[in-house]
């Protein structure tokens, strides 16, 4: 789509930036792309820049012959130099075959990970120790594969079954763990621990009662009394048995404890509450809300971004979840998305150099007909990202707008 590259001095209100002359991480912005709204943006942005770009199409109506007037000779709208245009497709193409090929692995320490996490379950449920020796194998697999794709894994975080929620969700809250912890820059010891302490952090809702556990409505005072004890019978199972460092004791007894005072079981507040707690308290809220479980459905992940980020000042440490936003991306694996040509697909990939052009995996045509075979295409690649075939994310779709079962789709061994 045509971009106009403007001198930052002349900027207006309703133009959208979409690109900056510095890289997006060299800024303070949350994401990539800036709608200007208001004069504290256009102070931002002087801040950082001398001139940026930007997308007509996402600009006011009304700004565009003033835009036009002002880059009239700077529009760009040619392809990049064919040395560029390579390495792009490059970049885009190794990128894809990285993430297909870490994927195969992936699917096989997904399946070592969710059988020990089901047998963990049930020797709870009996009263046998766990196997912790295995489950920091697992977390060194999965932190392994992360590194290699950090995409591979995240993408499986979806397979989702709203009768396994409890297993399916320790699995996810330790593969998300470790995608944030990564991107956060924690050592490897760190990462061990809060993986460790991801995957072990529900192993206490075994000993509540299933009545209570699996209720499909609202639960009463008294009944959220007993629920709230999982955290509690976690760590006395897992302290008794020894063997398992404090940090990881630590996630699994306050891993609902929020700064503002609110959580449980001590009512921790603010530096009360390690950093490595914090961090698996936002994962563990995010996957659960994205989730479909007993008494609610999951919504989509950008709406819970959203919610998030509007609940930090009682729940989270704001900067932590700004770079949770930032992890995951302003499209987050598995959004569902709607192109410019009215193709509709799921965000498999998210690559940390583009993150407005993501990897989606096409589920229905222009027409609105579904694709007997789903369609795989990373929008960062060339042909896609220039000139007159250039394809943007219109929108992101929100839960209930598309007829989609998107843990359906990723468990389709065919599909990638």
């Amino acid at each position: 789509m045509p971009k106009y590259k403007v001198q930052v001095d002349d900027l207006q209100h309703g133009m959208f930036v979409s690109e900056l002359d510095c890289p997006w991480s060299e800024t303070d912005y949350l994401l990539e792309g800036l709608m200007i709204q208001s004069d504290e943006d256009l102070l931002s942005l002087k801040r950082y820049c001398q001139h940026v770009f930007v997308d007509d199409e996402r600009t006011y109506q009304s700004v565009i012959p003033t835009l036009k007037v002002l880059s009239q000779k700077t529009q760009v709208t040619q392809r990049p130099k064919l040395k560029t245009v390579e390495k792009e497709a490059h970049d885009a193409e190794q990128e894809q075959v990285t993430f297909q090929q870490e994927l195969k692995r992936a699917r096989e320490v997904h399946i070592n990970t969710r059988k020990y996490i089901d047998n963990a379950l049930e020797d709870v449920r009996l009263g046998r120790s766990v196997d912790t020796e295995a489950a920091k194998e697992l977390v060194t697999n999965i932190s392994e594969s992360i590194a290699r794709s950090p995409n591979a894994m995240m993408w499986l975080t979806h397979m989702k079954s709203r009768d396994e929620y409890t297993s399916i969700h320790c699995m996810n809250v330790c593969i998300l763990t470790l995608s944030f912890g990564r991107s956060l820059g924690l050592s490897k010891t760190e990462l061990a621990l809060a993986g460790l302490g991801g995957l072990l952090h529900d192993l206490g809702k075994m000993r509540t009662p299933l009545e209570i556990l699996y209720k499909p409505g609202r639960l009463t005072r008294e009944e959220f009394a007993v629920m709230k004890q999982h955290s509690r019978f976690g760590f006395d199972l897992l302290k008794k048995q020894g063997g398992v460092p404090d940090t990881v004791l630590d996630i699994v007894l306050h891993h609902h404890e929020r700064i503002g005072g609110g959580g449980y079981p001590d009512g921790f507040i603010g530096e009360q509450i390690d950093r490595l707690v914090q961090i698996v308290s936002i994962v563990d809220v995010y996957d659960a809300i994205t989730s479909d479980r007993c008494y609610h459905d999951g919504i989509a992940p950008y709406e819970a971004l959203k919610n998030m980020y509007d609940w930090v000042n009682d729940n989270f440490e704001k900067e932590l979840i700004e770079q949770f936003i930032k992890c995951l991306g302003i499209y987050p694996i598995g959004s569902m998305v709607q192109l410019n040509t009215g193709q509709t697909g799921v965000v498999v990939s998210a690559s940390e150099k583009s993150r407005l052009r993501p990897i989606v995996l096409l589920l229905i045509n222009s027409k609105g007909g579904r694709y007997s075979r789903p369609k795989l295409l990373n929008m960062a690649h060339p042909k896609w990202a220039h000139g007159p075939e250039a394809l943007e994310i219109d929108k992101i779709l929100q839960s209930g707008e598309c007829d989609i079962d998107v843990p359906s789709v990723i468990s389709n061994e065919s599909i990638i």
